[in-house]
């Protein structure tokens, strides 16, 4: 039978797994580096699997665990577990941008590079957060996440309004200025899933 601390680690593996790829799908877009896509994908499919089977010991852990405690926090892990997928997908989502990025040799301007960065790097201290508050099975340590989220809807729209105009200027071509704002938005919801473990290892603790 599985038990919950053991299940906690892999999840707290997953989420791991889950801020790697989200570090270096930025890092290949910042080298236009496409060697570094295949080792990507790899732990996609490595977060697709966990998920899986995360989750299927959950529901055994659920079914055969007599402590109630215990089992009133399945939902919430099984929750983070598919928050954490949902996240890889979104990093995959990035990637084949940036995969078309290199690809066809597009150009960002330096305004949208900047942009982005900081929307990344919000995001990346976001999923940073609740890796630590998962390795170290401490739910109160996730404070931060939701203090920015505000922050984090106005900057995306006001990275989005900016680049719409810089595609009216005509500093970017409408397929990068396209690239560029599905990629805000796949970060928002990067971020977003981040604030929904948050959520839910705050319930855990509660």
């Amino acid at each position: 039978m599985p038990q919950l601390n053991d299940i906690k680690l892999k999840i707290a593996g997953m989420s791991g797994l889950a801020l790697k790829m989200w570090q270096a799908t930025f890092r290949t877009f910042m080298e236009n580096n496409p060697d570094l896509i295949t080792a990507i994908l790899e732990d996609e499919n490595k977060v697709n699997n966990l998920e899986k089977e995360i989750t299927a010991e959950l529901v055994d852990f659920s079914r055969t665990s007599a402590d109630k405690s215990e089992k009133a926090k399945v939902i919430f892990y099984a929750d983070i577990v598919a928050d954490l997928e949902l996240i890889g997908d979104y990093c995959k989502d990035i990637l084949e941008r940036v995969q078309t990025k290199i690809e066809e040799k597009l150009l960002f301007s330096e305004d949208a590079v900047r942009e982005y960065s900081d929307l990344y790097r919000k995001t990346e201290d976001a999923l940073k957060e609740i890796t630590a508050a998962l390795e170290k099975d401490n739910p109160g340590l996730v404070k931060e996440v939701f203090k920015k989220q505000g922050h984090i809807d106005t900057l995306v729209d006001e990275y989005r309004a900016r680049h719409n105009q810089r595609l009216i200027d005509k500093v970017c071509t409408p397929i990068a200025c396209n690239m560029f704002l599905n990629m805000l938005d796949f970060t928002a919801a990067v971020y977003y899933h981040a604030k929904k473990i948050a959520r839910s290892l705050l319930k855990i603790k509660s």
